[in-house]
């Protein structure tokens, strides 16, 4: 779910201008074995801005893993702990895809009739008009058309986007097959729980995993080795995650999230090729309480801090 806010209250200004004016800020103690000065004193910025954030106070609660291929870990907090995904998880949908689905250029069997209202459990969450853009939208839509949609790589409205990846979950045998599919795959995706369709949050959580997890899946796709998946295929994988760039130096490959008004939550992940090792991360945000700010202004707050401290991660030396 894409949301755009605009902030009303000072003090989200002020943490706003924290979290992204603390990624020009310099370390006063430098550390971490195995990095260059320059990505030993970014990493402490990094922990600093995370400080600032989390002990800001708006009940912003963060969980961030950062490694250098190469080099190891940077920067790792509540690694472990799984949380709201978004449309983070669909990076393990796509992944399920290309491994166990059909060919990329067959059209899924009875789509149309599943877009209805009261058809399937997994359009529940999608109104009458929505369903009937999405008859429109989907119509003939290949299982590689699906996932370009799915993956934001097609530009769709944000209903037709999640009702794509609702299709091909429901043609993969539902949320709970999936997952349970994912977490054998490999081991570091133990925290990968895929329990709903998109649009059926309902305010009682949303499909879970933890930063590490997905770390280890970008690193995965960095290093050109997935579990299960030929070069081809990895390649495939690739290029439906790339978000900024031509696929070289530079270029950024991912999936962000985002849910509001509950939980509220934001999510980048992903990872950034460069010379000298790729930069692979994930942050997490999650939203416990939004104090005297309103519940719109406390969710732009979410927003800034998150992509903050992803922009620093994305652009260390």
């Amino acid at each position: 779910m894409s949301v755009f806010l605009r902030a009303r209250s000072a003090p989200v200004s002020i943490l706003i201008l924290a979290a992204a004016g603390s990624l020009l800020a310099s370390a006063a103690a430098p550390g971490g074995e195995g990095f260059s000065p320059e990505t030993r004193v970014a990493g402490r910025s990094l922990r600093r801005s995370v400080e600032v954030v989390t002990g800001s106070e708006f009940g912003i609660d963060l969980g961030v893993e950062v490694f250098v291929e190469g080099r190891g870990y940077l920067y790792r907090r509540q690694a472990e702990v799984p949380r709201p995904a978004a449309s983070a998880i669909k990076a393990f949908v796509l992944l399920d895809l290309i491994r166990e689905g059909p060919p990329v250029d067959g059209v899924p069997h009875g789509a149309q009739r599943l877009l209805y209202p009261g058809v399937h459990i997994g359009f529940s969450g999608f109104s009458g008009a929505e369903l009937a853009r999405a008859r429109t939208v989907l119509a003939g839509k290949t299982y590689g058309d699906l996932a370009r949609i799915m993956m934001g790589r097609t530009e769709s409205p944000n209903d037709v986007y999640n009702a794509a990846c609702n299709l091909l979950m429901i043609k993969l045998g539902g949320p709970r097959r999936i997952a349970a599919r994912v977490r054998g795959y490999h081991p570091e995706f133990a925290t990968v729980d895929i329990n709903r369709y998109m649009q059926r949050w309902n305010h009682d959580g949303d499909n879970r995993v933890s930063p590490s997890a997905l770390v280890a899946l970008y690193r995965m796709v960095s290093e050109g080795r997935v579990p299960g998946l030929d070069p081809p295929a990895v390649a495939r994988l690739r290029e439906l995650l790339l978000e900024e760039g031509n696929g070289g130096p530079g270029s950024r490959f991912g999936k962000q999230g985002t849910l509001y008004p509950d939980p509220m939550a934001r999510i980048q992940a992903g990872y950034r090729e460069r010379e000298g090792g790729d930069v692979v991360f994930a942050v997490m945000g999650e939203l416990r309480n939004t104090g005297t700010l309103a519940d719109r202004d406390a969710f732009v707050v979410l927003l800034a801090a998150v992509d903050s401290v992803a922009a620093m991660c994305a652009k260390l030396p």
